[in-house]
């Protein structure tokens, strides 16, 4: 068996794959935490990397794992054969390999053929540049704004250029669609961050095998000084990428429905950057949006001010596995309005620690904003809720402990 004792537990060696594919967000976060946390519980862990690291995540990545860069799988080359050589050789002496989220899928599929071990997937989601249009009905044409940088990130430009190119954009989209549903039906178990995610994998991939929920976590005892000027609670905060799935569209459309004397009192702050950003900053001016606040990424000190100087969190996105935004800003006894699409939904008990909406109707997400702006005292014992939820089912040692239960299950 994987554990036998408590003694033997502290052998356990584990590696942890992940390509940030560009970006850095909940999804890196939660691989490094967990690796920290699988320390602190007495195991082995380290890091296989690739990808931005803000200088406060760096820090803490190098200072608490040993760090490893993650090659990709393409394109084929002698230089990516001797890597991925090099990288089978020293997976190999550990004890399970957990693929964390999302790494290139031909570096995922050649594991799984050539790496004779406990192979694991901790599934955040499918790639969504592959399967968009079976999530959400979107096409993987329409999210060519977020593929192709993602692919210039992971293959360069000029194979980007020809892989993406029309011409071949329909056949390399079916290519891997093939390698990525191969890979899926060889790992050794499958972990995911939802209910949601374990359902669409199943229907996606076709599996009968069993798979474990662990949801992600948030990480407590945050503290840090103010350093955003905004009066408290003063403004209504979202944060995400700029991206489809993240509907700020339909945000802004819903802000601009309150009346005028609600948004000369609360603004509405949004972060995040992407590639959508100068088209979303465009349809706010078209519509004439007003106390607006765009911000780009922000460090660990700006974001935990803005959590607590909020008045509550709105985040629609379509789909979404599973959001980390809600659970951090309940830590800060903050409710949100949340999208009851996808996985994020499992968090939120409505009308008691938050509300459920249909994140395309406006007119929904607008009552809801208006219920929470009137309503100070319903914030509060929501936001409370909210809080007292997130601390005793979604912590980063609870999710941990999950991940190292069901790898407890593999032989």
């Amino acid at each position: 068996m994987f554990i036998t004792s408590t003694r033997r537990k502290l052998s356990i060696r584990i590696a942890i794959l992940h390509h940030a594919l560009g970006r850095f967000g909940g999804a890196e976060k939660t691989a490094i935490l967990h690796g920290i946390y699988m320390k602190k519980m007495g195991f082995d862990p380290e890091l296989f990397y690739d990808g931005p690291l803000p200088s406060d995540w760096k820090k803490r990545a190098y200072s608490n794992l040993k760090m490893n860069k993650l090659p990709f799988g393409f394109p084929p080359s002698i230089s990516t054969i001797k890597n991925l050589e090099k990288l089978t050789q020293h997976l190999k002496t550990f004890d399970v390999v957990l693929v964390h989220h999302h790494i290139d899928p031909f570096l995922a599929y050649y594991l799984t053929v050539f790496l004779k071990t406990n192979l694991v997937w901790y599934c955040g989601e499918p790639l969504r540049a592959l399967w968009e249009n079976k999530l959400s009905g979107i096409t993987c044409k329409e999210l060519s704004s977020t593929t192709r940088p993602t692919s210039t990130e992971c293959y360069g430009k000029s194979v980007t250029g020809i892989f993406l190119s029309e011409l071949l954009y329909g056949p390399s989209i079916n290519l891997l669609r093939v390698v990525d549903k191969k890979t899926a039906k060889r790992y050794t178990k499958i972990i995911v961050n939802s209910n949601y995610t374990k359902g669409v994998i199943k229907s996606l991939y076709g599996l009968n095998s069993q798979i474990s929920v662990a949801y992600p976590g948030i990480e407590i005892g945050q503290q840090t000084k103010d350093c955003v000027s905004y009066s408290s609670r003063d403004y209504i905060l979202a944060i995400g990428a700029m991206i489809p799935m993240k509907n700020h569209i339909s945000l802004l459309r819903a802000y601009q429905q309150l009346p005028a004397d609600y948004k000369s009192k609360v603004k509405l702050v949004i972060i995040g950057d992407g590639p959508l950003k100068k088209r979303i900053k465009l349809l706010a001016e078209k519509m004439g949006v007003k106390n607006l606040v765009f911000q780009s990424q922000v460090n660990e000190q700006e974001l935990v001010s803005h959590y607590k100087n909020c008045k509550f969190i709105v985040h629609l996105a379509l789909h979404e596995p599973f959001g980390l935004v809600p659970i951090e800003g309940a830590l800060f006894g903050k409710p949100s309005i949340v999208s009851n699409q996808g996985g994020t939904k499992e968090f939120i008990k409505h009308g008691e620690n938050g509300f459920l909406v249909n994140p395309s109707d406006s007119n929904d997400v607008a009552n809801q904003m208006k219920c929470l702006i009137d309503d100070e005292r319903l914030t509060a014992e929501m936001g409370l809720k909210a809080k007292e939820r997130a601390l005793r089912e979604f912590t980063i040692e609870k999710s941990t402990e999950k991940i190292i239960e069901a790898l407890k299950q593999l032989k």
